[in-house]
């Protein structure tokens, strides 16, 4: 199993509470949702919000999976309903365009398991 990792700046104009709501909004569609991510082969996603010390806040993405690159562009390729909903809304809340694969811009430098 692999790990990748993407830290998007929260934009002006979007909150935590934003992101929660919409987490919120995610959870009262699991079963939508979990189809949706087998369907790309992910066998996790976890979000994140980090404070910065400048007061900004990152929104943290852990995307796991046999190939969680892979898994990345399918979803970046799909028009299913639950997808376009959800690349919609996400897309808007973190100014970002989930139609294209997200760019693998983190690195793994070090990765320890039990």
């Amino acid at each position: 199993m692999s790990t990748v990792l993407l830290a998007l700046p929260l934009p002006a104009g979007s909150t935590e509470e934003m992101v929660r709501e919409f987490a919120q909004e995610v959870n009262s569609k699991m079963d939508e949702f979990t189809k949706s991510r087998t369907d790309i082969g992910a066998t996790q996603e976890a979000w994140a919000i980090q404070d910065t010390p400048d007061g900004g806040k990152l929104f943290i993405l852990c995307l796991s999976g046999d190939d969680p690159v892979k898994s990345n562009r399918m979803f970046a390729e799909s028009q299913e309903a639950f997808d376009r909903w959800f690349k919609d809304k996400a897309g808007s809340l973190l100014n970002a365009n989930f139609d294209q694969p997200l760019p693998p811009i983190t690195r793994t430098l070090f990765d320890w398991r039990a």
